[in-house]
């Protein structure tokens, strides 16, 4: 079995405040909130994280605050948004460094990557790296797809453990669960309205922004399958899907980080220049989530 965990990791949002500075009180509330509800791992500045509009050092920082409070043997997979190889190098040391169990890397997003081009790039990391690579399927943001027979062949490297495939197409992450059969690889979701089905499929689990919110759903739904109980984890999974739909407004993660701010945990800034909910949509976010009992 890959070393990545089975089950809901959370796909971490990242407290600041109104500078845009990291948050470090907020950040310890929050690691603590998603260990309680029962989180299997913890995926710091990945795009929930705003890693991309984050500097490097306050990256590194982050990671090494979440290892610091993250319970001892608890995976860190922290998002690394790769612009140039020499400088995702240079962040891969820094991660495990300061405490990253593997890397979840998103792949350079300006200009057109060719089937060899990702296997040659993520080979040439992973030969380097102290940590595991986890691949970030997410084609809305990088527009790129990693081809089934790309992720095949990656999946053969043994410092390559996972994916996390948020491209929220199911006919594609089945091919991937069979193209990767036999590896010692994790297919994760991170399109968490399907995880019930993400789960059926073969995946492994999640990585999940709802899990800062309602970490409880996410990790009952996959204990659930885990157990054989399908009614019960279609039951949450409904109720998931009703307070993700509740949490799409704005500039992502800005209703996720509204919510979080309504739960007492955070602030509701969100790293510059993106700016949160107005006042309407945070009073209707509010509402919807009161009348869901969050």
């Amino acid at each position: 079995m890959t070393s990545l965990p089975v089950g809901a990791t959370v796909a971490l949002a990242t407290p600041l405040d109104e500078n845009g500075a990291l948050d470090h009180t907020a950040l310890a509330k929050l690691v603590a909130r998603v260990v309680e509800g029962g989180v299997v791992g913890i995926s710091p500045t990945g795009s929930t994280g705003e890693g991309p509009r984050l500097d490097r050092d306050t990256r590194v920082a982050v990671t090494r605050a979440v290892r610091e409070q993250a319970p001892t043997g608890m995976p860190v997979v922290s998002g690394v948004p790769l612009t140039s190889v020499s400088e995702g190098l240079r962040e891969l040391d820094l991660l495990a460094e300061n405490g990253a169990t593997a890397a979840l890397v998103a792949p350079p997003y300006y200009y057109p990557l060719t089937d060899a081009d990702a296997v040659g790039l993520y080979e040439h990391l992973a030969d380097r790296s102290s940590i595991p690579l986890v691949l970030y399927n997410i084609p809305v943001f990088t527009k790129v797809r990693f081809a089934p027979d790309v992720v095949r062949r990656l999946a053969a490297h043994p410092n390559v453990t996972g994916i996390k495939d948020s491209s929220r197409d199911m006919e594609y992450f089945q091919q991937v669960v069979a193209a990767t059969e036999g590896a010692d690889f994790a297919v994760l979701t991170g399109s968490d309205t399907m995880l019930v089905a993400s789960l059926l499929s073969g995946g492994h689990g999640t990585i999940a922004a709802s899990a800062n919110l309602v970490p409880e759903l996410s990790a009952g739904i996959c204990c659930y399958i885990a157990a054989g109980e399908l009614d019960q984890a279609l039951a949450a999974q409904r109720r998931l899907q009703d307070v993700i739909h509740a949490c799409r407004g704005g500039t992502p993660p800005a209703a996720w980080k509204a919510a979080l701010h309504h739960a007492g945990v955070c602030e509701p800034y969100l790293a510059p220049p993106a700016t949160g909910l107005g006042d309407a949509e945070y009073r209707t976010l509010m509402e919807t989530l009161e009348s869901l009992g969050v």
